[in-house]
């Protein structure tokens, strides 16, 4: 550290994090001893520019062996002591490291440009690599000469580029790889520090993060956008449904949910699929209200106990005559029980059924 009134100018308190250091006296005479560390270089200011560098080293100033000092000396003739008046301000060359988080907007994903909350932090290094350059760019320019106000420069400078490039990438794409959108990154901002005389030598990642809402927009998006997710979303449709239906009370409540049921699932399924083949449709089944029953949709009625269906009106019943089953009606299952063809009552064809109900679907009337 230089001293009042003393010929010897030296960086001897420097701390493993210090940056820059100016010195305390400006009135360098005639013959001063600058002593210069391995690591760093010493800038000569005056008035606010920067009349030469000197290098790791001993040096001795006079003005003989550093040119660029005459003009200061001869505007100093008069002076009793022939004073330099010029601030001595030593740059390490040491690689530092520091600390960046950000808190901005971001693209969601791929076609699904929605904006929202990105919170991220990381870590970085950078080393002064253009001392003169570095002067006129940050420490001049900002008049900044303590390792404080460096500091506070390289955090908001860091910042502000990350989110300017990360505001270009998706926040997907950065989720899914952090060690790729830290290399995009850093190569992007390169340039940025190259302005300023800076090297920046490493960009890492550690996180990015987003609010629970848009956690949620994202998963949802992702959800649905996958090959099966139209799928997944029709069969969370249905199952609302038939949750609405299972909760509802009163038989006009359940005449009206088996009605409904199966006519906007065939709606659903007649929707067509991206990237899911398409299968042959399926017969429809619908739950007998009374019994639990399964029956092929429509239905007059229920073939396990024989209660009309809700599209049959209140108070109609089976048929008033019945029909005699034709001829070559019956047959034997595999059980050995009779297996009919047609109803012996109204003679309805059921021969498309796996096997001959206990009652008609048609008429009600008990075959087996």
């Amino acid at each position: 550290m230089a001293e009042q009134k003393t010929n010897v100018v030296a960086w001897t308190s420097q701390g493993p994090d210090d940056i820059i250091y100016r010195s305390t006296n400006d009135d360098l005479r005639t013959i001063t001893s600058v002593t210069v560390p391995e690591h760093a270089v010493a800038l000569f200011i005056r008035d606010g520019q920067l009349m030469g560098v000197l290098d790791p080293g001993r040096h001795t100033i006079t003005s003989a062996n550093i040119p660029w000092l005459t003009k200061l000396y001869n505007l100093a003739l008069g002076y009793k002591e022939t004073p330099f008046k010029v601030w001595i301000v030593f740059v390490s060359l040491k690689m530092f490291n520091g600390k960046w988080g950000i808190r901005s907007m971001i693209k969601a994903a791929k076609e699904y440009e929605v904006p929202i909350v990105l919170m991220g932090n990381g870590d970085f290094q950078f080393r002064i690599n253009d001392v003169a350059v570095f002067y006129t760019q940050v420490l001049g320019g900002l008049n900044a000469y303590s390792t404080g106000d460096v500091n506070s420069f390289m955090k908001s400078f860091i910042n502000e580029q990350i989110i300017q490039q990360m505001n270009n990438q998706y926040y997907m794409d950065i989720m899914e790889n952090l060690e790729k959108a830290s290399t995009n990154t850093k190569i992007l901002i390169e340039p940025y520090f190259a302005q300023r005389g800076i090297e920046l030598l490493s960009l890492k990642i550690n996180e990015v993060l987003t609010t629970d809402e848009d956690r949620q927009k994202v998963f949802n998006y992702l959800q649905f956008s996958s090959k099966n997710g139209e799928a997944f979303r029709r069969y969370e449709v249905m199952e609302s449904m038939a949750n609405a239906i299972g909760e509802s009370t009163g038989g006009a409540a359940m005449g009206a949910g088996m009605l409904l049921f199966p006519q906007m699932y065939q709606q659903l399924q007649q929707q067509p699929v991206q990237g899911v083949q398409q299968q042959q449709p399926q017969a429809t089944k619908v739950m007998c209200p009374t019994c639990g029953g399964l029956n092929e949709y429509p239905y007059k009625y229920c073939n396990s106990c024989g209660q009309p269906s809700p599209l049959i009106a209140p108070g109609q019943g089976a048929p008033a005559q019945q029909q005699a089953a034709p001829a070559g009606n019956t047959g034997v299952s595999a059980d050995g029980g009779k297996k009919f063809k047609n109803c012996p009552y109204c003679g309805e064809d059921i021969s498309s059924l796996p096997k001959t109900p206990k009652f008609c679907p048609y008429c009600s009337e008990q075959i087996n």
